[in-house]
């Protein structure tokens, strides 16, 4: 019986992580099944009860709990309580991740990682296979880049972080420090093509913020690899003329090239840009502005959980931020957010995770994590991560899963022939 279990909770595992960059709806029962056989099996209660006396555990969920205090701040209940149940995943993860390490499967690790890179091949296979009819009867080049290409999965720049992190998994595989059920060398190739595909993916979706991050994992990966001297020159050589060529490519595409513009422009006269403007950048920091002018006037404890969003309207009005009030553009930046809707309380709950992300990765040494922790901190300040479902499930999920599981590593060789 407990062998069953521990292969239908490692299926239900794998299985959200596969959706995480298909389709994220679906991962809401499994979820659900997971938290109910963590609490039923009765072997699972002392490392229950372990987590109940641990700093790790509370660290990660006193920002659900914030999020039902919030709600006595809160004049908009109903608004409220569907933020408090679209964040379960903060609380239901930990729980589930917790007794996970009681699962006895083999090698478990190494499903879960490659079911999350096979669910970002299936996304890329989704989104051409929409595209490639449209341009046959167009023959618009624009269906392969941004909305238009990810509309089908999810947006462009959600869609991203996952892709994103499919690259950093291969990559950490490519070390020898992530396991994968496909390591053995026979498959470098395959691997090798996948990065290759997952990078012209990331390209194609044409988000400013992980194309950013792209570049600095590469100035990252390089360093890395200089002073480890765990990769063979020549695929130090052909990586780095990738990427070269990559963002030459990427950079001469009309979508990729407007953007990138028009946020560099912005960058450099983020103080006369106009807030008639529809434009993604200057979107952002219209809210961006919101956002901090409403946590500095709610310093001490936020808006309330339900009542942000109105309390953005109002502020658009009064200050005739026209195109991000048509909008209802959010803070696009989660920091900023937290400490809106919470106060500094709540704030401090949040960079509270992230001390402990930094506190892991030290302790174990492990290049995935700390990969994870620059990732997640960059998208945590263009993003509210945890204002929607993909972004609440992604980080609940991963960041639980590194957390309260120890052994991630793949002992096989790095790649020198």
């Amino acid at each position: 019986m407990k062998q069953n279990l521990d292969k239908i909770e490692l299926f239900l595992l794998c299985f959200i992580a596969f959706v995480i960059p298909v389709s994220i709806k679906l991962s809401s029962i499994p979820m659900i099944l997971l938290f109910i056989i963590a609490l039923c099996r009765k072997q699972n209660y002392p490392y229950l009860i372990k987590a109940f006396k641990s700093p790790s555990f509370y660290i990660l969920i006193i920002p659900y709990l914030f999020l039902w205090l919030g709600l006595l701040n809160s004049d908009d209940l109903s608004n409220g309580l569907i933020i408090v149940f679209r964040a379960s995943p903060l609380i239901l993860f930990p729980v589930i991740f917790t007794t996970f390490k009681l699962n006895q499967i083999n090698s478990k690790h190494k499903f879960i990682f490659s079911s999350f890179v096979l669910g970002v091949l299936s996304s890329y296979i989704i989104c051409l296979s929409n595209a490639v009819p449209k341009y046959i009867a167009n023959k618009d080049f624009n269906v392969f880049f941004y909305q238009e290409f990810s509309a089908i999965v999810a947006a462009a720049n959600h869609l991203s972080y996952f892709v994103l992190f499919g690259i950093i998994i291969l990559i950490s595989n490519l070390f020898g420090e992530t396991n994968l059920f496909f390591c053995k060398k026979k498959y470098l190739l395959l691997k090798i093509l996948l990065l290759i595909v997952f990078s012209i993916f990331l390209f194609q979706l044409s988000s400013k913020a992980t194309i950013i991050l792209f570049l600095m994992l590469s100035l990252i990966v390089f360093i890395y690899i200089i002073f480890k001297k765990n990769l063979a020159l020549k695929y130090v050589l052909a990586i780095i003329a990738f990427v070269i060529l990559l963002v030459t490519f990427g950079l001469s595409t009309e979508k990729v090239n407007v953007r990138f513009s028009n946020f560099v422009d912005l960058v450099f006269k983020h103080n006369e840009f106009d807030p008639k403007s529809s434009e993604s950048t200057a979107l952002r920091l219209s809210a961006l502005k919101a956002g901090k002018a409403l946590a500095k006037d709610n310093f001490w404890f936020g808006t309330g959980t339900g009542d942000l969003r109105s309390e953005m309207h109002d502020y658009y009005e009064k200050n005739y931020f026209n195109a991000a009030c048509a909008r209802d553009v959010s803070p696009h930046n989660q920091f900023v957010k937290t400490f809106a809707m919470h106060g500094v309380f709540g704030f401090v709950s949040l960079i509270s995770i992230f001390v402990l992300l930094i506190h892991t990765a030290i302790k174990r040494k492990c290049f995935l994590l700390w990969m994870w922790f620059l990732t997640m901190l960059v998208l945590f300040s263009v993003e509210d991560m945890l204002g929607i479902q993909c972004g609440m499930v992604f980080f609940s999920f991963f960041t639980s899963y590194f957390i309260f599981n120890l052994d991630l590593s793949n002992n096989n060789q790095s790649i020198n022939t």
